[in-house]
């Protein structure tokens, strides 16, 4: 819809969906830790994975700072007959998360078949024109998580909402103390701190200071 794209720019392009294939690319590392190049690391990844390890899940999210549901993704009238009436009012109202930033167990990603779920996600989605969610990759990894029928439903962990501190694409008026204090700070939407009309460029510009001679490399 065009809220959304207005908001938070293309959802739907190919690259969305590389992180789910993680576990084909790299190996000997059990754990990783994915994150969207509009992010900024603020603080030691390594306490993120130890919450994480201690969970036992396959996948982990950061709580959102401000409550969403699923019923901001998918198209409540249900016209792709997904599920039964009282099944699609219980996904409609499950937590969102942001996959902007997540850590994941690739072994228990591939052994649970994470990636053919989401997979046959959307070619239901396709099948159906398009009308399943909206917004793009995130959806499917979400309904492959709450839909599961192996007994693994739900097999994610929430961690400390610091940990992905976002909205700074869009959303303005944000405290600037609270930003500072955040683990990741996500500029998930099209105000790019980069961009000449860009958000909170001035939480963005130290980091790219320090770069700036490496990036000279590449002018």
């Amino acid at each position: 819809p065009f809220w959304l794209l207005k908001q938070r720019g293309a959802l739907d392009s190919v690259e969305n969906y590389a992180r789910f294939y993680m576990h084909r690319l790299i190996h000997n590392t059990k754990v990783v830790i994915y994150l969207d190049t509009d992010t900024i690391v603020q603080a030691d990844l390594a306490k993120l994975r130890q919450q994480f390890v201690a969970s036992n899940r396959t996948i982990g999210f950061a709580a959102r700072r401000r409550h969403q549901t699923m019923s901001n993704f998918l198209v409540r009238s249900n016209p792709c007959k997904f599920a039964n009436a009282s099944m699609w009012e219980r996904l409609l109202n499950m937590p969102a998360y942001n996959a902007g930033v997540y850590i994941v167990d690739l072994e228990r990603w591939a052994e649970r078949g994470m990636a053919a779920r989401i997979e046959g996600l959307v070619v239901r989605h396709n099948a159906c024109g398009g009308k399943l969610w909206k917004g793009g990759s995130q959806p499917p990894l979400s309904l492959a998580l709450y839909t599961a029928d192996d007994g693994a439903a739900q097999d994610f962990a929430v961690l400390d909402q610091g940990w992905n501190v976002g909205d700074l694409g869009w959303r303005t008026g944000l405290y600037t103390v609270e930003l500072h204090e955040a683990k990741i700070l996500h500029w998930n939407g099209k105000r790019k701190p980069w961009a000449p009309n860009g958000n909170y460029h001035d939480l963005w510009q130290p980091h790219r200071l320090r770069f700036d001679a490496l990036l000279h490399a590449f002018v």
